[in-house]
């Protein structure tokens, strides 16, 4: 049963390393790509925007976000 215990804590500690190790890896690849974009000031922004096709949403995809909303501001 001890080698059970020590078993189960040695995979929880493992796992929880190698999630906080992948999320500290993501967040550095992340600051390199927006190093790498750099800046972008507010008229390109605007215009880029501009561009852009504008599509109505999905009734189907509303009343389930309106739902979800309602559901998390419920707890």
């Amino acid at each position: 049963m001890e080698q059970y215990i020590v078993y189960a804590l040695t995979r929880q500690v493992t796992l929880t390393y190698s999630i906080q190790a992948t999320v500290n890896q993501q967040k550095q690849s992340f600051k390199e790509l927006l190093i790498e974009l750099g800046k972008t000031d507010s008229n390109e922004i605007e215009s880029i925007l501009a561009e852009r096709e504008v599509v109505e949403p999905e009734a189907e995809t509303i009343t389930r976000l309106q739902q979800q909303i309602r559901n998390k501001s419920r707890k």
